[in-house]
């Protein structure tokens, strides 16, 4: 399975000097190490797969769309174009192999046809657990995992099922190896590469190829895997499967008993009630609550609101939470203001934290914040620095408290500790701001006198998608209304600090202006990057021509079959330019996918609120010069 730990157990069989390849998939910030996987391999596999797929959604080139099928009949028409990669590939005479984790969907398919040859086949099937294998594609924002979390552990079922099988059928010729056991006994691994499969291989620590910073796993007693057990049933019965056959078993470092959510439903008295609202984003929610379970002190207690989500995935998802325990309470759709809202008339802490459903609370946050408030009764809300996952990965520390810079703009997430009388005085979220709602609330509080305190410390994860509830309002232009309903409603406020709150802007503006010259440069360096791929791409489609037409000419004057007689030094030549033509079109779609890649980026770049500031900047400099004029 994609980011399932192939790359270590790859970057492994390299450093015990298999051959994998001589054109391999680049690094990237995604795998800084390297892939380790052979461009033809996965470009041939991208191919085969979309053929064998309908359009429909999903990951054809995975070969996975929704409705999970794969027409395997269409197959032997590439069973020519695979046995002569694997006959170049072979010619060198070494151990060798591949690495991509479409093999999965593949492994009868290849399985005949090395068979076939005479040569000994081995299968290395490594598998990790699905919770972390869904964190990572979110983090490293794979196959479109921002759009669709649940697709992770649809496509973790569906390939690693196979893998069982595949095991189940030819284990004397396979190794089902846990990632996450491999990382626990490397030495094991190493005995079996020896004994089950028969190969000799020298002493290699895996601390030289692991990067622990990318492969990142959690401790057996998380409660993750427990809360992802009775959320996807499924896949904790497959992944007992999976240790129970294993060669190197994960067995011991999940736990998969049901969790008991009553822990955050105590009976005494409340210091933090979390309330986290949901409407159809239940993947993400599980994450959330597992987070809580980690965070929570004692005395806390967990709200979840479910404001009339009609996703199948998020409605089951809500059910098994009931049914393990919590605390959930279901209405009609009414917005996120109302919704938290209703979970706050039900709570019963003397402080409230608002968690989003696609965001994770971090340990120590509530401890720190509680503290803050019982020791200074004048502060009312506590908020801290963030960490961004998914579409950036970046730490966010807000500045200081700075009534007037909040006048001018919100900086204060809405994951901030505050005192329940704030959300009490003010009359609750106001659902009259259909985005912000937390900006208004803070107004309110320091409207009436209430101090606020920031930690020096990362205090949750702020998820970063395209889809997201703030993009959306950016997109639909709710800013300006919500801005001018906020001014009405706090007008006396605004009056009695107007020019103070004015040099806050003035030099929030000079600021932003700064960064829109440093975005600007980037999105030069950027469009010249993608200029120059541009050109090599063109230059590859000439070279392709050319190609094309010298091996139409060549298949004129050599038979399709060659016979004995014809010397070696032009099959030679026959097999190089076959090659060099595959490899180009690999290179052309790798860069293709670059391309496209760049392009992301910078339509992502462009859509950030910094550079629709930086535009609105220059309009207004264009202005000014034109009433001087």
């Amino acid at each position: 399975m994609h980011r399932s730990g192939t790359s270590l157990v790859s970057s492994f069989f390299a450093a015990l000097a298999v051959d994998m390849g001589d054109r391999l998939l680049p690094a990237d910030v995604g795998n800084p190490r390297g892939y380790f996987e052979d461009v033809d391999f996965v470009e041939l596999h991208g191919r085969i797969l979309t053929d064998c797929t309908e359009d429909e959604p999903g990951h054809r080139d995975w070969g996975w769309t929704e409705s999970e099928r794969l027409d395997r009949s269409r197959l032997p028409a590439w069973r020519d174009e695979a046995r002569a990669l694997v006959t170049v590939r072979a010619a060198k005479g070494r151990v060798w192999g591949w690495k991509d984790p479409r093999t999965t969907v593949l492994l009868d398919f290849w399985d005949e046809i090395l068979t076939s040859e005479g040569g000994g086949a081995f299968y290395v099937l490594p598998y990790r657990f699905p919770w972390e294998v869904a964190e990572s594609m979110q983090r490293t924002g794979a196959a479109g995992s921002l759009y669709h979390p649940e697709y992770a552990y649809r496509i973790w079922t569906f390939y690693n099922r196979q893998v069982l099988d595949f095991y189940r059928r030819h284990s004397e010729r396979c190794l089902l190896v846990g990632a996450n056991a491999l990382l626990r006994d490397p030495a094991r691994f190493t005995s079996l590469i020896r004994t089950k499969l028969g190969l000799e291989i020298p002493e290699v620590s895996l601390d030289q190829v692991r990067d622990r910073e990318l492969f990142v796993t959690l401790p057996p007693a998380d409660p993750l895997g427990r809360i992802v057990a009775v959320a996807s049933p499924e896949c904790a019965r497959l992944l007992a499967e999976l240790d129970a056959a294993a060669d190197l078993s994960s067995e011991g470092l999940w736990d998969g008993t049901p969790p008991d959510g009553g822990r955050l439903r105590p009976a005494g008295p409340v210091d933090v009630s979390v309330v986290i609202p949901c409407f159809d984003q239940g993947e993400y929610l599980v994450e959330a609550v597992a987070s809580v379970e980690r965070s929570a002190p004692e005395r806390s207690e967990l709200v979840i609101v479910d404001d009339g989500s009609r996703q199948p995935r998020t409605l089951e998802v809500l059910e098994a939470l009931k049914k393990a325990g919590y605390q959930v309470i279901s209405q009609s759709n009414a917005g996120l203001a109302e919704a938290r809202n209703r979970g706050l008339r039900e709570a019963r802490g003397r402080f409230i934290l608002p968690l989003d459903a696609d965001n994770r609370l971090l340990p120590g946050f509530l401890e720190s914040a509680v503290a803050v408030l019982d020791a200074e009764p004048e502060v009312g809300v506590v908020y801290g620095d963030l960490r961004e996952l998914g579409g950036r990965s970046n730490r966010v520390t807000p500045p200081e408290f700075d009534l007037d810079a909040l006048l001018w703009a919100n900086f204060i997430d809405a994951c901030a500790v505050y005192r329940r009388e704030i959300w009490e005085t003010a009359g609750g979220y106001d659902p009259g701001v259909p985005a912000w709602e937390d900006w208004e609330l803070w107004i309110s509080a320091a409207e009436r006198g209430w101090r606020f305190r920031r930690l020096p410390e990362v205090t949750f994860e702020y998820r970063v998608r395209p889809d997201s509830m703030l993009v959306m309002a950016e997109r639909e232009g709710v800013r300006r209304p919500v801005r001018e309903y906020v001014y009405r409603k706090h007008h006396d406020l605004y009056q009695s600090r107007f020019e103070s709150m004015a040099l806050a802007g003035h030099a929030e503006a000079l600021a932003l202006r700064e960064d829109a010259r440093a975005l600007r440069a980037s999105r030069d360096r950027l469009q010249t990057d993608i200029d120059l791929l541009s050109t090599a791409y063109h230059a590859l489609l000439k070279e392709r021509e050319v190609l094309l037409q010298e091996r139409e000419a060549l298949q004129q004057e050599i038979p399709p079959e060659i016979p004995p007689e014809v010397p070696e030094i032009l099959r030679q030549d026959w097999d190089g330019l076959v090659g060099e033509h595959e490899g180009l079109l690999a290179e052309r779609a790798r860069l293709q996918e670059e391309l496209e890649r760049w392009r992301e980026r910078v339509d992502a770049m462009e859509g950030t609120r910094a550079w629709r500031l930086r535009n609105l900047a220059v309009r207004m400099k264009r202005g000014l010069l034109g009433r001087r004029g």
